[in-house]
């Protein structure tokens, strides 16, 4: 990685695993064209020179470490230029590395404009404008072969990266290594993939290995991946399988196997979804017992219950919050004033909320984003399905109130409208909808991120009336029992069902 931005040295043993990466053909042909498009300290010139290919070249801004390469490499020919800006007619048959990841925002002024430049976006990573220059760079049949994060695969703002990819040939090989800690210092979560370009058809499947334990050394790492390819089985440490190449129908790309639902109606049909409300500053709108008790009658028709994250259990909610929401029936500091008990409460906090991002319509004692506030509160009294937007949980967490709570900024919101509520909790609930979300990009790491896109969208199976009535009659069991034992039943219940 390039030392101006952040420069993390790849262990050898991952580069070894890129290096045989390398397709056969290639492998044979020791003088084609190479390109380590930011050599850092030579781990991928080394590596490739010991597979004895010749003619190599390497390309490093930080003039610390092209030096180092120049003096410990004579036999490569090292460029001491910015990659984004690097001005080469030539084309190579092998393009590898470990570009930087870094986001627009924290990059210095004059790469950003490089990057936007490149990628058309302010929303981007640097490592994003890398692949797309390094396509650009390929022969036809040329390959690249990157390890960086797994982001690319879901980001809205790249788009364009897979689009390229898509447009430009195909993904042979992905390692999903998930947020093995493979750099010092650093555990983004990192996948290593192999591009071919070709201006033809995808004629191969893509072949995709998933690591299973994140504390996996990178020598354990390099000898079961090449175990997996050799016997194209799974093992110990990695999930294997191979899937079409993905096409621009596919928003998201995933690492996990497709699962297929033929008949299906979307949850979105029957189910309102929204995101839930933010404070911008918690500590200043939470409020305790005491503070309710003080308050006066006008005061408490300020209070709202809502439902956070870590009141998701799975099945049944526990516990509330209580805030103060101040929204637009105070629009002026006098107004507050006339409040006593919440202008004190809140007024040690204006400094710091003043400064907090919010709305110009909005007063620094304002909630930062009423997100569908009046439509929650036209559903108020409906069974709702509260989820948390991001959650490392073995195990998903729906959880059903009958109660008259609100959603928290870091809840996402399901209310049934045209299926039972017991049905939706339960099929919600089950691992077969788990691994079927997770086929449909909702990965983050070791993370399950529940977005109201891609929940909205997700398939829900058409069942008979008594498999549905029998999944609402088993989750209404589990809810009112509080009994965790009989979700097994609910998935035998779908397994059975989707045979």
């Amino acid at each position: 990685m390039n030392d101006t931005i952040a420069f993390v040295q790849t262990p050898q043993d991952i580069v070894n695993l890129m290096v045989s990466l390398i397709s056969e053909d290639k492998k044979r042909q020791k003088s084609i064209d190479i390109l380590d498009s930011g050599c850092g300290k030579g781990m991928f010139l080394k590596s490739l020179l010991n597979s004895k290919f010749t003619n190599l070249e390497g390309i490093e801004l930080s003039k610390e470490l092209y030096d180092y390469c120049y003096e410990n490499f004579p036999e490569v020919k090292i460029y001491n230029d910015d990659y984004l800006d690097w001005m080469n007619l030539k084309e190579y048959d092998l393009i590898i590395g470990n570009p930087p990841y870094t986001h627009y925002n924290s990059l210095p002024k004059a790469t950003r404009s490089k990057v936007v430049r490149i990628v058309g976006n302010k929303e981007s990573d640097i490592y994003y404008a890398f692949i797309l220059k390094s396509i650009d760079l390929l022969k036809e049949g040329g390959e690249l072969i990157y390890i960086v994060p797994y982001s690319f695969f879901f980001n809205t703002y790249a788009k364009v990266v897979r689009d390229k990819i898509i447009e430009n040939g195909s993904l042979d090989i992905i390692i999903d290594l998930d947020e093995t800690r493979l750099f010092e210092g650093e555990n983004p979560e990192t996948l290593i993939f192999k591009f071919t370009k070709s201006s033809k058809e995808p004629h191969q499947k893509i072949r995709i290995l998933r690591i299973k334990n994140r504390k996996t050394k990178p020598g354990i790492i390099y000898k079961k991946a090449i175990e997996v390819f050799s016997t194209t089985l799974e093992n110990d440490i990695f999930t294997y399988y191979e899937r079409e190449m993905f096409t621009k129908e596919n928003e998201v790309w995933t690492t996990y196997p497709e699962t297929i639902i033929s008949n299906y109606i979307l949850l979105k049909d029957i189910c309102w979804i929204g995101v839930g409300l933010v404070s911008g500053y918690e500590h200043a709108f939470i409020v305790d017992e005491e503070d309710i008790s003080n308050f006066n009658e006008d005061e408490k028709k300020f209070l709202v219950k809502a439902i956070k994250s870590k009141h998701c259990t799975g099945f049944w909610t526990e516990g509330y919050e209580n805030y103060l929401l101040i929204d637009k029936r105070i629009n002026s500091e006098k107004e507050l004033q006339s409040y006593p008990n919440l202008y004190e409460k809140l007024l040690s906090f204006k400094e710091s909320m003043t400064v907090r991002y919010f709305p110009a319509s909005n007063k620094w004692f304002h909630w930062q984003a009423l997100r569908n506030y009046e439509k929650l509160k036209s559903l108020l009294f409906e069974p709702k399905i509260f989820v948390p937007s991001l959650d490392r949980s073995i195990k998903n967490r729906f959880s059903l109130s009958n109660k008259p709570y609100l959603p928290s900024g870091d809840v996402l919101t399901i209310i049934p409208q045209k299926k039972d509520p017991y049905f939706i909790l339960g099929y919600l609930n089950s691992n077969f909808f788990r691994e079927y979300y997770l086929s449909e990009g909702g990965r983050r790491g070791h993370r399950i991120s529940y977005t109201q896109r891609i929940m909205s969208n997700v398939k829900i199976p058409v069942f008979d009336s008594k498999i549905e009535n029998k999944i609402a009659t088993i989750t209404k069991r589990v809810f009112e029992n509080k009994d965790l034992s009989k979700r097994k039943e609910i998935d035998e219940v779908i397994k059975s069902a989707m045979k």
